[in-house]
């Protein structure tokens, strides 16, 4: 109980010798300095500043009697409410700093910021992907956020497993979006992904074949351009990923899908 009442008293801004000091003297009419350290467990030689401490907050008055120092403390019904009083004048006080601590800020941060942003970045539509995991997941956000339009130019070999590939294709296709896809016939040959083409082609995925694909890029909307480049001389597939967000730069590649699309033999299911 009492260990509740201090903590309380030190929501109010006593510390916590302070709380204890004021918590004993209470219990007494008044108390000697060397009496109330003993009885609030103060060390005796800090009990004269938390005393003096107490006494500049109201809390506590100082007599002599006998030749002695006595210390008696304020009433709570006075003493609490003053208390209160003076937390509320530090806390504007505080308030008012702060406000004034900020605007100071913000006339030095202001232009800053301005200046900043009005620095136009080259390749703020670029971005960079380095990481498989990180590729396969911007292509099924692309594939969940596409408003009218995917074209898939497909290319071994796969970077995500079945899962992410089957929600990259039917979450778009379940929201009516129009869904062309080119697969080389190499790809094809493997019975696994044939069944899968066949099952997106269930689903409503218009699919065609070429001999070659020059590129592995998602397109969506003629907006973003997803692309997953290959090491010009072993073919290998790179880690890195480019996702262009540029609208000129995806409507010069869709010219390019509509030219090989209308080059493709459709995709017979078996």
């Amino acid at each position: 109980m009492v260990d509740r009442i201090q903590e309380q008293l030190m929501a109010l801004g006593l510390n916590r010798y302070e709380a204890a000091t004021y918590l004993a003297l209470l219990e007494r009419r008044s108390y000697t300095p060397a009496q109330v350290a003993v009885r609030a467990g103060i060390p005796r030689q800090r009990i004269y500043d938390v005393l003096a401490a107490l006494c500049a907050r109201g809390l506590a008055i100082e007599r002599h009697s006998d030749g002695q120092r006595h210390y008696v403390a304020i009433d709570p019904a006075i003493a609490l409410p003053a208390l209160i009083e003076q937390r509320r004048r530090q806390f504007e006080h505080e308030q008012a700093a702060l406000t004034e601590h900020v605007q100071t800020l913000l006339t030095t941060l202001t232009p800053a910021f301005m200046a900043g942003h009005e620095q136009i970045d080259p390749l703020d539509y670029v971005d960079v992907l380095l990481d498989r995991r990180l590729v396969v997941e911007r292509a099924l956000a692309l594939a969940q956020s596409a408003e009218r339009e995917i074209s898939v130019c497909f290319k071994l070999p796969l970077l995500g497993d079945r899962e992410s590939n089957f929600a990259e294709v039917a979450e778009p296709l379940r929201r009516g979006i129009r869904y062309r896809a080119l697969y080389e016939r190499s790809a094809l040959a493997n019975p696994d992904l044939r069944a899968w083409v066949t099952q997106f082609v269930d689903w409503g995925q218009q699919a065609r074949i070429v001999a070659t694909l020059p590129l592995k890029v998602n397109l969506y909307d003629r907006r973003i351009a997803l692309l997953s480049l290959q090491d010009p001389v072993t073919g290998a597939l790179s880690l890195t990923a480019l996702c262009v967000t540029h609208p000129n730069f995806s409507v010069f590649l869709q010219g390019a899908f509509e030219q090989l699309w209308s080059d493709a033999e459709p995709f017979q299911p078996t």
